[in-house]
């Protein structure tokens, strides 16, 4: 999953929202006439809905990003403009940091990358990131 907006979060951003929240199954409508994705999308026909991954995407950065969080600098050496690798970090109002990593590749063959997370004491977290995953990592120093 691309999800531009952890790049838009690293950059000065108090607040993000999505294009449309709820859109019909196509896509639609929207006043400039083009169809898009949305994190819920509802039928016109029936009283069924679905949740998009999306959805899901934006309730794990809600809940971990907590309104006053401050986006962090993220020493992201290794990870080059091929990586597909986005990642952010925040301080959150009650001192903890929280370190969110997607992967993006979504090509056929699977692709895993091991990074390591240090934190200022030396201590190490080494994971293992699957295509396709959005992994998040929560610690106090």
């Amino acid at each position: 999953m691309h999800i531009t907006w952890l790049m838009v979060l690293k950059n000065w951003v108090t607040g993000w929202v999505d294009w449309n929240m709820v859109l019909d199954p196509i896509g639609g409508p929207n006043w400039v006439g083009n169809l898009v994705d949305a994190p819920i999308l509802v039928s016109n026909t029936t009283d069924e809905f679905e949740k998009q991954p999306m959805y899901y995407a934006l309730g794990h950065l809600a809940k971990f990003i907590v309104p006053g969080s401050v986006m962090i600098r993220v020493n992201t050496s290794g990870i080059t403009n091929t990586t597909n690798i986005d990642v952010i970090a925040a301080l959150t109002p009650s001192g903890q940091k929280v370190v969110v990593i997607n992967n993006k590749y979504i090509e056929s063959n699977a692709h895993t990358y091991q990074v390591s997370i240090i934190n200022k004491q030396g201590g190490v977290i080494n994971l293992s990131l699957e295509q396709r995953s959005f992994t998040t990592i929560v610690y106090n120093d």
